[in-house]
């Protein structure tokens, strides 16, 4: 009877934690607070900025800065940006609200945009720190 408990302990701990290492490797969860560093670069559309060579690895589309942080005039340097990342749908939501002034697009303009972005990272700005005016 012992080892029938003692069994069941060890694999109840064993799956324990195996969830826990699983919750621990997917560090791009949307609403994680984030501060990455890497390049500043202009994005695709208007008013649309994305962050290159992260330390770290990955790309990652930055929506939603405030204007008091004047991101355009640090395109090309080496920045730190901090904030929460954010499922593609609420990036895109945050883009299109700002650029299309409350605009309503087509069912099929969203779908394809949707498909774009799967598996892209994406994090709503809320600071940006220069580090250097030269990027790698």
């Amino acid at each position: 009877m012992k080892r029938i408990v003692i069994g069941a302990l060890v694999i109840s701990c064993a799956m324990a934690m195996a969830a826990g290492a699983a919750t621990k490797a997917a560090v791009h969860h949307a609403g994680a607070a984030k501060s990455l560093t890497g390049c500043l670069e202009k994005g695709d559309e208007a008013n649309t900025f994305k962050l290159t060579h992260v330390t770290g690895g990955g790309d990652w589309e930055l929506v939603g800065a405030p204007a008091a942080l004047k991101m355009s005039e640090h395109v090309g340097h080496k920045v730190e940006v901090s904030g929460m990342s954010v499922s593609a749908g609420a990036a895109e939501a945050a883009e299109h609200a700002h650029a299309m002034g409350g605009k309503k697009e087509t069912k099929a303009q969203e779908k394809m945009e949707k498909k774009e972005e799967k598996g892209e990272n994406h994090l709503k700005v809320s600071g940006l720190k220069h580090i250097s005016p030269t990027c790698p």
